[in-house]
């Protein structure tokens, strides 16, 4: 990582001119709560605020999910940005100039990033003057026509066409970038010496029409080629690069949208250009390839509620169904529209209008009743085998329900379908559920310690005190080391402050970011822990003193194993019994002393 920019005197300058408070109210609605500030929190779904931000002391954290720490730790988690981005954002935007000079590692790589990314630039404008003005242009320019596209949406999309020949963009582009940066941008590829007369490049796109894909801020990250006529594959993306990862992107994510509205998935670029030119706002698309985990927090960031549009065949239902449990596991606001057999939002659209599509949309199904529509579609249910193989199905989707009270309402659903007892569906349920072997437990959030995990209530304390400022560190020198904080999360923090060669407590030349998100969850929550006016004195003598106390009984339990090896050694047993006796006396002058 860039040395410059990680260092604690810029990263702390920064710090300081950035009010945590108001850049969290620019993603958030937060309301006052004694000296914190609460809201619903953007990172898990959740109905009761629990996300708290504490503007003294500048930190937040949620007693949810267990996400926390500074102005950096939100920038970065928000934004899904890593540290030298986040923070650039944030000197940026308070006005600090950040030091220029660069780890050459770095340097080298966000260079060839920005080259990757004004490549692109050039090769979207290349393809789309392709489209327009070159004859074989004409051949795609009818292709989209007969889709319905305008020539003034082919524009405001800058869509192309990748010409018949093998280096056109090659040739074009060679003059003002190098090979190596055009092969490193995913639009050229290495010819393979083996089978070629002769080394050298050829374009990876050819007789395509061309979609480029942004990212937020309008750079074109690569594109989408959708074959004229034959060919294979019918639609062919540009390669993982540096900057383009299809899993982590939405297609027209950087056009503007509507406040209010919800943001609509669906599963092709036609689907989205088509929708746009109907005038129906916030629509984005997954590039050819199944929605996943960060298309779906990536989506939030734009828009309270989220409905998926899914093509009305077999393989769109099926690949509904596959996503269900990352939509149920999520717990997002989702609506789930599934067409008519043999429609994808392209063709309803063309075909049956604006209105249509919309009255569609506001008609979504949950994800639950999706799951069991397309349940007792798909068997059509007579016999109480039948039934029961329907309630067998379903218990995994209704299982990743957390509320209660949405189980329950699952279950009633599917008894009014199945024309069953409500009771005898619950029972039934609960069969079930008992048959399947039990699980392993669901993961948190990487390293996020669970909210019941109870930590050693005297190593818990005494890291609050040194996290607020309450408790200088070389207050603990000669009293206590760093193998006495037992906890490993806790150790793992105190090393910070631990000069292992010296053997003495100091304050740590470390910064707050760079604590994994484990540490990040646990400080952030002793950092707005409320410490009464004359407590902190009290806290640390109590702290030391208990865990001073367990200090010298770990020594003398250790002595009193080693007598038992020493037995028969009369002058070893004295010694060891002396130094025992002399670790009593300690640990029970500690216990009178309270």
């Amino acid at each position: 990582m860039d040395q410059q920019l990680h260092s604690n005197q810029v990263v702390e300058t920064v710090r300081e001119h950035s009010d945590l408070l108001s850049i969290v109210s620019e993603y958030l609605t937060l309301k006052k709560a004694g000296q914190n500030y609460t809201g619903l929190c953007p990172f898990h779904e959740e109905k009761t605020a629990s996300f708290n931000v504490n503007p003294a002391k500048q930190y937040f954290h949620c007693f949810g999910c267990g996400a926390g720490g500074d102005v950096f730790q939100f920038i970065s988690k928000i934004e899904g940005l890593s540290f030298p981005e986040t923070l650039r954002r944030l000197a940026e935007k308070a006005g600090v100039p950040l030091p220029v000079r660069d780890n050459p590692q770095a340097a080298k790589a966000r260079s060839e990033a920005e080259e990757i990314y004004r490549a692109n630039a050039a090769a979207a404008d290349y393809f789309h003057r392709n489209l327009l003005t070159h004859s074989e242009g004409l051949a795609a320019r009818a292709y989209l026509e007969t889709r319905g596209l305008r020539s003034e949406t082919m524009h405001d999309f800058s869509i192309g066409y990748a010409l018949t020949a093998w280096d056109g963009l090659l040739k074009t582009l060679t003059k003002k970038f190098p090979p190596l940066i055009l092969e490193k941008a995913g639009l050229i590829s290495k010819r393979d010496e083996r089978g070629q007369s002769g080394a050298g490049y050829f374009d990876r796109f050819r007789n395509r029409v061309l979609f480029p894909i942004r990212n937020p801020q309008g750079k074109v990250l690569g594109f989408g080629g959708r074959v004229l006529g034959e060919g294979e594959p019918k639609y062919l993306n540009t390669a993982e690069t540096a900057v383009f990862k299809k899993s982590e992107i939405l297609f027209a994510l950087d056009r503007q949208k509507v406040v209010g509205q919800p943001l609509v998935i669906v599963e092709g670029y036609l689907d989205v250009i088509t929708a746009v030119q109907a005038g129906i706002p916030n629509v984005v698309a997954t590039l050819g390839t199944a929605l996943t985990t960060a298309h779906l927090r990536l989506a939030r960031r734009y828009a309270e509620e989220i409905v998926i549009v899914f093509d009305g065949d077999a393989a769109g239902i099926r690949a509904a169904l596959r996503t269900a449990p990352l939509l149920l596991d999520e717990e997002m606001p989702v609506g789930v529209v599934t067409l008519p057999s043999g429609k994808d939002p392209d063709t309803f659209i063309r075909n049956n209008g604006k209105a249509a599509f919309l009255t569609a949309l506001a008609e979504a199904d949950t994800v639950m009743d999706f799951c069991i529509a397309q349940s007792i579609q798909a068997v059509s249910p007579k016999t109480a085998a039948d039934k029961t193989g329907v309630i067998r199905q379903l218990v995994p989707f209704i299982r990743r329900l957390r509320s209660q009270v949405e189980k329950s309402d699952a279950l009633s659903v599917l008894s009014d379908k199945l024309l069953l007892r409500e009771r005898d569906v619950r029972a039934e349920y609960v069969r079930l559920v008992r048959q399947e072997k039990k699980g392993a437990p669901k993961p948190t959030p990487d390293g996020v310690v669970r909210r019941e995990e109870r930590l050693p209530h005297d190593q818990e304390s005494l890291l609050m005190l040194l996290v607020q400022g309450l408790l200088e560190p070389q207050v603990l020198n000669g009293q206590l080391c760093l193998e006495d904080f037992t906890h490993p999360l806790i150790q793992r923090i105190m090393s910070a402050y631990w000069d292992a060669e010296g053997e003495k407590w100091r304050v740590p030349e470390v910064s707050r970011h760079q604590a994994d998100a484990s540490a990040q969850s646990l400080l952030s929550r002793l950092a707005i822990a409320e410490v009464g006016t004359g407590q902190a004195k009290q806290i640390e003598t109590d702290c030391l003193r208990m865990l001073r106390k367990k200090k010298i009984d770990r020594a003398r339990n250790e002595i009193e194993h080693q007598l038992k090896q020493v037995a028969g050694d009369l002058e070893a047993e004295h010694l060891l019994k002396k130094k025992i006796m002399d670790l009593y006396r300690a640990s029970s002058s500690l216990t009178l002393s309270r």
